[in-house]
């Protein structure tokens, strides 16, 4: 809502910009919904990711991708990477991990 002054109040989307949200990931045809925020680092969404499907073995090669095929930056975060609440992630072996 704007004043007039120009200045407007918070909208609810603004509040609790780092609230947890819900995403879904997939691996081997199979998805699961994975909880992160918008702060949190791809690299630690990896790693819930991984958890959540017991993956134990050649974890070192997996890498979140996009749903266009694009491999995620395990540096940036869930909103730099602009991913969004219902997005879904596949995660699979990187050429670039995989060497």
């Amino acid at each position: 809502m704007a004043s007039e002054n120009g200045m407007t109040s918070k909208r609810p989307d603004d509040v609790g910009q780092n609230k947890p949200f819900e995403i879904g990931v997939k691996y081997n045809g199979l998805t699961k919904q994975v909880e992160t925020s918008n702060a949190e680092l791809i690299s630690a969404l990896l790693q819930k990711a991984i958890s959540t499907f017991g993956i134990t073995s050649n974890q070192h090669i997996l890498s979140l991708f996009d749903e266009e095929g694009s491999e995620l930056k395990d540096a940036e975060t869930v909103k730099q990477s602009k991913v969004k609440k219902k997005d879904t992630l596949l995660l699979r072996p990187s050429a670039v991990k995989a060497g």
